[in-house]
């Protein structure tokens, strides 16, 4: 997403073009390691870091967030002076297993889950969405999916939803609790300043994930879309709805839906679908590739028509062999990523090995795309690709490898230092990990930078 403010006479849109520009202008360089570098680390305070979901970076209030589940709160780091606070500590839903006796899917009751941070009529906002912790009518009853009836009833889905919150990021204060009526979480978010619109996803609803468009100047839910492949909705998406972006250059809000019509193993197609927010209509769909990306989850908005697909999972060939959806299939192939052409959907350039993404970030301040990849089959790391003069991967930070048991999903980076914050959780490690916190069994916001010139500070 890129927000274009002011800032210190330039704005980040002006700051992405001048990292272009300076890419375009220095000769290739000859990168050997070390080029990315740990700086820091920040030891979250409280519960150890096991479980948390996005990251997000905003130079213009010089604080990093982190939704931190283990302990039920949004995590503020100060990126100049690097003091950390929790914003709505407790009041989040957490780690949640079971509802009700009821088993949970996988973190689909937790929260918080996709953050974002921006300036709301003078104020600025930390949104969050969460699991079912509000008093609220749903939106209507599940007749299928992955729980019968009679667990519906005892998870009294009439009486509890699924919310957005809303903070004051100076004071602290809740500002808005927004109930989006889904029997599990809020996750993934965007946020369209020309509109006024965020766009969030109830990504493991039932009998079918949607997204929601909300006024953020009313803080009300003002349309929701159903992915359910009927017409005039979404696709039929069966693992779940991941990142949305918002694209200045044409106004339109792209997003990820890992597969389509598939057995919820990513062993179909995923698709981007592409929402006008003048009219809260689809306008387009773009169909991904499965072997060049399995699973698109995250996405970044790179230099125009850049866009990067972060891919999760394994694609072709299909385990076992030649089986069919309905035999439960898993890809067993290469775990790529791509990024495509905001235009037509067409792959630009395929990264080899450089799946298992949950965040991607582009940085406009050096032009650079930061890739966590979590669940990566060969090693936990963070892949940084350059988007000009050419798309290529530069450097994998390697963090454990073989993988452990946690997943180190998240980045975000600050265009105006061009530091990169990754976390790292406390579950990470392995045989031969590389775990840079001082206290893996804590875990820790690790923080890297580099030294080459034209890719640092400005």
């Amino acid at each position: 997403m890129q927000i274009v403010r002011k800032r210190s006479g330039l704005t980040v849109r002006r700051l992405a073009c001048f990292a272009v520009v300076a890419l375009f202008a220095v000769p290739a360089v000859a990168l050997a390691d070390p080029f990315f570098t740990l700086k820091t680390t920040v030891t979250i305070t409280g519960n150890a870091l096991s479980s948390f979901d996005i990251s997000w970076v905003d130079p213009e209030t010089h604080t990093y967030t982190l939704s931190d589940r283990s302990n039920k709160a949004v995590d503020v780091i100060n990126t100049q002076t690097l003091a950390q606070t929790k914003l709505l500590a407790g009041q989040f839903a957490g780690v949640v297993s079971t509802i009700a006796g009821v088993t949970c899917p996988p973190n689909a009751c937790d929260g918080p889950n996709g953050n974002l941070v921006f300036n709301n009529k003078g104020v600025e906002e930390v949104w969050a969405g969460d699991g079912a912790t509000q008093a609220c009518t749903g939106r209507e009853t599940p007749t299928k999916g992955i729980v019968t009836q009679s667990q519906i009833q005892a998870l009294n889905y009439s009486t509890n939803c699924s919310t957005v919150k809303v903070i004051n990021l100076k004071t602290g204060d809740l500002i808005a609790k927004i109930p989006t009526g889904g029997l599990f979480r809020d996750d993934e978010l965007c946020y369209d300043p020309a509109d006024h619109l965020i766009q969030i996803a109830n990504d493991s609803d039932l009998p079918y994930p949607y997204i929601n468009f909300i006024s953020t100047d009313t803080y009300k839910v003002v349309r929701q879309v159903n992915f359910d492949g009927l017409p005039g909705d979404g696709p039929a998406a069966t693992n779940g709805i991941e990142q949305c972006q918002w694209i200045p250059a044409n106004g339109m809000i792209y997003r990820n839906v890992p597969e389509v019509n598939g057995d919820g193993n990513d062993d179909a197609p995923g698709h981007v679908v592409i929402f006008n927010p003048k009219t809260l209509d689809i306008v387009n769909q773009f169909v991904i590739p499965l072997a060049q990306c399995a699973g698109p989850q995250g996405m970044a908005v790179g230099p125009f028509p850049q866009i990067m697909e972060g891919c999760n999972a394994m694609g072709p060939p299909e385990t076992p062999a030649g089986c069919s959806i309905s035999t439960n299939c898993t890809g067993s192939g290469p775990q790529n990523t791509v990024v495509i052409d905001a235009r037509n959907g067409n792959v630009i350039k395929t990264l080899v090995n450089q799946g298992g993404n949950d965040e991607v970030w582009f940085n406009p301040g050096n032009g650079l795309y930061f890739l966590a990849e979590g669940q990566n089959a060969i090693a936990t790391q963070l892949g940084i690709v350059s988007s000009f003069p050419g798309i290529n991967l530069l450097q994998d930070v390697v963090v454990a490898q073989p993988p452990g048991s946690g997943h180190a999903h998240s980045v975000a980076a600050d265009p105006t230092t061009n530091e990169v914050f990754f976390p790292i959780p406390n579950n990470v490690e392995s045989t031969g990990n590389q775990d840079p916190c001082p206290t893996p069994a804590q875990g820790c916001v690790a923080i890297y930078w580099t030294q080459y010139p034209q890719y640092s500070q400005r």
